[in-house]
């Protein structure tokens, strides 16, 4: 009885990177890159909400209860919903930042983005919120 032969399984690259398990060091410092710009982008999509002169305070509640997890009633300022907003954005892990930004790009808050992260599932049914190639 012959043995069958095991076929080595093909390498998988995104970005131009090898993605292993463990992830290397190439994959954790294109992750500190993307998280730097999603979270500006995140930022900067909060930032309009209530910088150009009038505030929009649908909107920045909606980001907020997407970024915040959590829904801010009647008894919350518009200062108090700003500053909690930014402190989660700042700390946000990174798996909350890849779905976070799924839902922000579907509600078109952030355009669509150059790179993704690496190492984390794609939604199936949402529109990724990088560039497929």
């Amino acid at each position: 009885m012959q043995k069958a032969k095991r076929t080595k399984k093909a390498k998988t690259f995104m970005y131009g990177i090898e993605i292993t398990k463990p992830w290397s060091k190439e994959m954790y410092a294109h992750n500190e890159r993307t998280e730097e710009h999603l979270k500006d982008q995140i930022l900067t999509a909060f930032q309009k909400t209530y910088i150009s002169g009038t505030i929009q305070e649908l909107k920045l509640r909606d980001i907020a209860h997407v970024i915040c997890g959590c829904m801010f009633g009647e008894g919350f300022s518009i200062d108090d919903i700003k500053e909690r907003t930014i402190k989660e954005i700042v700390n946000m892990p990174l798996y909350l930042l890849h779905e976070n930004m799924y839902y922000l790009h579907h509600k078109e808050y952030v355009k669509t983005q150059a790179m993704g992260l690496i190492g984390f599932a794609s939604d199936p049914y949402l529109v990724p919120y990088w560039e497929v190639k």
